[in-house]
């Protein structure tokens, strides 16, 4: 008798463990499972969930055109140093004001290329820097259009290596022309 109440035991056990066992699989949404749970979080319907992607193309669309504007701007303060610096062969005041803007607008672009503008400012460049205000203001100048047509080359689905590169020319050469007094 007591080995009988074993064995009865010992197989109620082993179908408790294989129905727990069977219980804590994942089993597709279209099957009932054996005990109901309620999911955590529900997904959100269909309609709300396309309305969120709407939205995020939307705004990435927005941003790459921000930057692209952002790139145009560069360039036409670029121009206005470099004119300003020919006709006076110093920086004015209103030149260091351009600079910082042109600096803060171009910090912008590269954080939305990707680039981190300290690592690339600390890499040596091969292109030497103008020995004077003017001629630092035309390379400068040069620069910016290299990078607005590097930045109307690309797309908002690619990272070019070649924009962000010469990105971080134009914030070099924007903080070199800073430091001339």
């Amino acid at each position: 008798m007591g080995r009988s109440v074993f064995t009865f035991l010992f197989l109620m056990g082993a179908l408790f463990v294989a129905a727990g066992m069977s219980y804590g699989q994942d089993r597709p949404n279209e099957e009932t499972p054996l005990f109901p749970r309620r999911s955590r979080q529900e997904d959100p319907p269909n309609g709300v969930r396309d309305m969120i992607v709407r939205m995020q193309i939307e705004k990435k669309k927005k941003d790459f055109e921000e930057m692209l504007d952002n790139g145009d701007q560069i360039a036409k303060l670029s121009g206005q140093i470099e004119s300003s610096i020919e006709k006076t062969s110093a920086l004015s005041t209103q030149d260091r004001d351009h600079l910082v803007e042109l600096a803060k607008l171009t910090e912008e672009v590269l954080d939305d290329l990707g680039g981190d503008a300290d690592d690339l400012l600390s890499e040596p460049s091969d292109k030497g820097l103008g020995e004077t205000p003017l001629a630092t203001a035309k390379e400068l100048e040069a620069a910016a259009k290299a990078m607005v047509a590097e930045l109307h080359k690309t797309t908002r689905f690619t990272v070019s290596a070649s924009a962000i590169e010469s990105t971080a020319e134009v914030l070099r050469l924007a903080r070199k022309l800073r430091s001339y007094q």
